[in-house]
């Protein structure tokens, strides 16, 4: 992976803007070529789909107007951050300001709105395609992270334009721990032993949030607003685009993953990020238990950070080994 300072806005005239499979708009010049990346990521993967349609396929009403092609906006919190916004550094651009965009929503659709209402965008300014059209012009802006080969700090740079912009009454916590433990519950994941761990930051001095029961702009509000955020890995770390710089990121992993994404993320946020194995082995995604390991332990130590015996510690193996008891207790 490498940084990549340099990011364009191509224009194509009398482009047609295609409805492909799922509802997902392709672009093709006016020679019915079609433009790289206008598709969507493949799930897991660092490519993008490309599109079996025939070029008499390629066709549509003609729109004497001037477009920006955002594309598919997933519906989902980590895809919305990882995939629908690498080509949304484009509308703080001069360039796109006041122009309508072209887009795909998926799902979270009044999250999306108020989304590009940050952005400069109501909804009069955003087509979401059901039909082919040729338009006098369509700017496609470069993606600003393509997984396994670079990413521009102009990825971070909307996260950082959006909460920067959100003002809300509330109070500002230095220190905040993001817990999984709500989620859990309700989804009836097998994720034992946060609630142990999440005390102890608790205790010393780090509210603790659960991100599914705030608004969006009350996350964002808060993440903007701390000096200091714990959370476990996966997409819930991803939360610290919204961070501001010279400010701390604590990783708690609660199994063991070779993160396709958060490493490249820190490589465009000026944020101190420490990780700090957390689980019990064989923990996996859906099946973990989250324990006081000797890398915690080190940790908590020599932030002068009090902690007592985890006083259920063996209960919680014994869930963690018998499939049955785990299902029906899940109070730890």
């Amino acid at each position: 992976m490498k940084i990549k300072n340099e990011l364009f806005i191509k224009e194509y005239c009398n482009a047609y803007a295609i409805i492909g499979g799922q509802g997902i708009i392709h672009i093709y010049d006016n020679d019915k070529i079609f433009i790289e990346y206008t598709s969507k990521r493949k799930v897991g993967k660092n490519y993008y789909d490309v599109p079996s349609i025939a070029s008499n396929e390629i066709y549509g009403g003609y729109v004497d107007e001037e477009v920006v092609y955002i594309g598919f906006c997933r519906g989902h919190w980590g895809h919305f951050m990882i995939d629908s916004t690498v080509r949304m550094w484009a509308l703080l651009e001069e360039k796109c300001r006041n122009k309508k965009i072209l887009i795909n929503i998926e799902g979270m659709n009044d999250f999306y709105y108020k989304w590009f209402e940050y952005l400069g965008i109501d909804k009069e300014h955003i087509i979401e395609l059901k039909e082919n059209r040729q338009y006098k012009k369509i700017l496609v802006p470069d993606i600003s992270y393509k997984i396994g080969e670079y990413i521009s700090d102009r990825f971070a740079a909307v996260f950082e334009y959006v909460a920067q912009n959100i003002h809300k009454d509330l109070p500002v916590y230095n220190k905040i721990y993001l817990s999984r433990s709500h989620f859990s519950q309700k989804n009836k994941l097998k994720q034992l032993g946060e609630k142990y761990i999440q005390n102890i930051f608790e205790k010393n001095g780090y509210k603790v949030l659960y991100p599914e029961e705030l608004s969006f702009e009350e996350q964002l509000w808060y993440y903007n607003h701390c000096y200091s955020m714990v959370t476990t890995n996966g997409t819930i770390a991803h939360n610290v685009l919204f961070m501001r710089n010279n400010t701390e990121l604590i990783i708690l992993h609660r199994f063991y993953e070779e993160s396709m994404h958060q490493p490249n993320i820190g490589m465009v946020k000026n944020i101190k990020v420490i990780d700090i194995d957390a689980f019990y082995k064989n923990s996996t995604h859906d099946k973990t238990l989250m324990i006081l390991t000797d890398d915690l332990k080190g940790f908590l130590k020599s932030r002068n950070y009090h902690y007592t015996k985890d006083w259920n510690r063996l209960l919680k193996y014994l869930l963690f080994k018998v499939p049955f008891l785990y299902r029906i207790i899940d109070q730890y």
